[in-house]
Order: C-alpha cells, then structure tokens, then sequence
C-alpha cells in the first residue's frame, strides 16, 4: 500500500491533528518528512497559509514521493451554524475558488476569459474540483471518515470578515465553508493523479468577528479528535 500524506497549513494544526496520541518529528514549513500512520508508511506536510503556500509545497512533495493518498486536515470557517456548528468536523465533497475568471460589477465569471485552469482527464476546470468522499474514501482505507457530513467549501484569500460579504457567497455558490488552502491542494492532487481527502472541523462563522462566534480550541480539539484514528 502507498503511503499516506498527512498536510496541514500550519504547525498548530499538525499537532492538533496528530501530536495528541504520538510524538511528531520537526516540522519545518514546505519540507516532507517520514511518520508512520499505524503500520502504514506516510509523510507529514506543513504547507503555510493560502493557496500560494499550498501549491508550491505540495506540488514539490507529489514531484518527488509517490503516495497513495493525500488528507488535508485544517479548521474552517462556516457559513451555516445549523448544518455545521461550532467544533463540528465533515469531509469536503467538492472544493470552489470564487476568485477566478472574468470580473464585472462585482460578479466573477470563471469562463468569461475563455481559458479553463487545466484540462484534467479530457475535462475543463474552471473554478470547481470534486475530492474524495463518502465509498471512495473506503476504497482508500480511510472508512474512518466516511460518515463524516459531507461539505461544500470555498478556497478564499482573503478571509470574508462581514455578515454582507458571507451572505454574498452562500448566495451565489451555496457553499458551507471556508478556507484558504482547499482548492490548491484538490488543484495539484487532481493534476498529479492523486486522490485528495479534505477534513475540516469549524473554527468560526464565515463573516464574523465577535469572538462568541468562534472556538478555535474547540474545533482543534475535534480535529485530533477526528484525525488521530489514523495513527491508532
């Protein structure tokens, strides 16, 4: 069986995700390095934040190590409490970025410039990337998510910090969460030929401020929670 790359964005969520049931080697941002899941070889990838980061880093990685699988593990914010409240943890089904194509009045048109981002397997992408989920998780070996709710995100740079702005994109894409690093990571796994798992535990509500509205302990809480069968 190929090995299993474990990736985060950063450190903190590294050992949120792993370090509360084993001892993690050094972490150095952008740098693979070996871990053992169970009896199962793997690497752990800190990216950095962003699609940038996230690009470059595991790009590089894929370039150079043949893995099975790659699982994104992170925190995210949500644009619907009552699906995805606070410290709740799901898959990401399917993975958006609103920021590109052809923008006019405040509308972005992914194929208003008519060029798609890549053709993949005879197929155009635009601004949207299906991930692993629900019985091709199984196929994979990680049926310890598979029951997990399944999620619509969207990949941003820019985190959206006002209730108009977070109305604005469920509206128009009618997402679940967001994040910064998804859609580069399905992006590069898609054109490598790897399949990526995205497993998300919420940190927040899309567009608030008010610290009532956030737990970023408690959602870090649950993604070790969630995350760390995988050593076990």
């Amino acid at each position: 069986m190929k090995p299993i790359l474990f990736v985060t964005a950063t450190a903190k969520e590294m050992k949120a995700a792993l370090g509360g049931v084993c001892k993690l080697p050094a972490l150095e941002q952008g740098m693979p390095v070996k871990f053992m899941f169970g009896d199962r070889p793997g690497l752990l990838l800190v990216t950095g934040i962003g699609i940038i980061n996230t690009s470059f880093a595991l790009g590089r990685t894929l370039a150079v190590h043949n893995v099975g699988m790659v699982v994104l593990g992170g925190v995210a914010g949500t644009f619907d409490e009552e699906r995805f409240p606070l410290c709740s943890a799901c898959v990401v089904a399917k993975e958006i970025w609103p920021e590109y194509g052809l923008k006019t009045n405040g509308q972005i048109d992914p194929k208003g410039l008519g060029f798609s981002l890549a053709d993949i397997d005879g197929r155009p992408v635009w601004n949207e990337i299906g991930l692993c989920a629900g019985k091709s998780l199984f196929d994979s070996g990680l049926d310890r998510f598979e029951n997990l709710p399944e999620a619509v995100s969207l990949t941003v740079s820019g985190v959206t910090a006002t209730a108009e702005g977070a109305a604005a994109y469920r509206k128009d894409y009618a997402v679940d969460l967001e994040n910064m690093e998804g859609f580069a990571a399905a992006y590069v796994c898609a054109l490598a030929g790897v399949g990526l798992c995205q497993v998300r535990t919420v940190s927040n509500l899309v567009g608030s401020r008010n610290s009532n509205d956030w737990d970023l302990r408690g959602a870090l809480t649950e993604l070790g929670r969630i995350c760390s069968t995988l050593v076990k």
